[in-house]
């Protein structure tokens, strides 16, 4: 599709830099309404959600299935039904954890005292699972999710059995300039303008995602455009795990020496597997084994566009010892 290369410097930013197409507007037009936590809870809420407090934050969680543990880390901008299809996968088998990266989703708000409490994201993992009495854990992450997982990897070696990577940034995102088209260009416009990102924009977005668009349903980009359109709140990204901080994030990747599997979509025009891939693998240095999978025809979020594929990846790297 023509414009899916011309997305690649909107998607960067929104995914991986932690920054938003609507940043600097101030509020969205008077005529629409933003929805609070308590109206995306009311609708978004399901039987298996719990809530824990770590470090002052409330944080949305599900605990599902028997077995070893695996915790899921989605990507920035998202929430933990990203993880649906894996789950639905594999927690016959695994002890499935995964929460909602505040403030996101149907977590609560990250207050400033809050944000200095926990510390750091990867703090906030290990207080998660503190909460629920976890002490060690497979951790499989994507996108800037992937970031978090191998950040804990690094600082909590004692508390990871092996680390899953999908699509995991690990140098700075360098958004180059890159052609463009109308209604690409229309949709930033607007989304600074507005002050938010309409849901035409979600569609092109997520198109951009996914190596064949065709397996992106309806109801996936509603989900986010929906989601997307919570009150704003402080700290947004406070307790993202980012790789704009160079030196810190190249001493994490060095530090990790768990057993990585890294699960990359080939069709990915975020990341690259030839360059991006090519050096998160080579920067994992110091870690037991380092294992590359490639996804032909997946794009940037492999464990949404075919959770099944990935399920199965992921359940055969995890009995490799056993």
């Amino acid at each position: 599709m023509p414009f899916r290369k011309s997305l690649a410097i909107v998607c960067a930013a929104l995914l991986l830099a932690g920054g938003s197409a609507s940043a600097g507007a101030q509020i969205a037009p008077a005529a629409l309404k933003r929805l609070t936590l308590a109206e995306l809870r009311q609708r978004f809420q399901a039987p298996g959600d719990r809530y824990v407090t770590v470090g002052g934050v409330e944080l949305r969680y599900r605990d599902e299935g028997k077995g070893p543990v695996l915790l899921l880390l989605h990507g920035s901008r998202s929430t933990l039904n990203a993880w649906d299809g894996i789950t639905a996968r594999l927690k016959g088998k695994y002890r499935i954890l995964r929460f909602d990266q505040p403030p996101f989703g149907l977590s609560g708000p990250l207050t400033d005292a809050a944000r200095k409490t926990i510390g750091s994201p990867e703090a906030l993992v290990a207080g998660f699972l503190d909460k629920l009495g976890v002490q060690k854990a497979n951790v499989f992450g994507v996108s800037s999710g992937g970031t978090m997982a191998y950040y804990f990897a690094a600082t909590y070696p004692d508390r990871v059995d092996s680390v899953i990577l999908a699509n995991t940034p690990s140098d700075p995102v360098v958004t180059g300039k890159t052609a463009s088209t109308a209604a690409i260009d229309a949709a930033v416009v607007a989304a600074k303008r507005d002050g938010y990102e309409a849901r035409d924009f979600w569609s092109l977005y997520l198109n951009f995602l996914y190596g064949e668009p065709a397996r992106l349903k309806p109801g996936t980009i509603d989900y986010y455009y929906t989601t997307n359109m919570r009150v704003p709140e402080p700290n947004p990204f406070g307790l993202h795990a980012l790789t704009s901080n160079n030196a810190a994030t190249l001493a994490h990747l060095h530090g990790v020496r768990a057993p990585v599997l890294i699960v990359w979509g080939m069709r990915d025009l975020v990341l690259p597997a030839n360059t991006a891939g090519k050096a998160l693998q080579g920067y994992l240095d110091h870690a037991k084994s380092v294992s590359f999978v490639a996804l032909d025809s997946v794009g940037h979020y492999p464990p949404m566009e075919s959770p099944d594929a990935v399920g199965d990846l992921v359940d055969a790297y995890l009995k490799r010892d056993r």
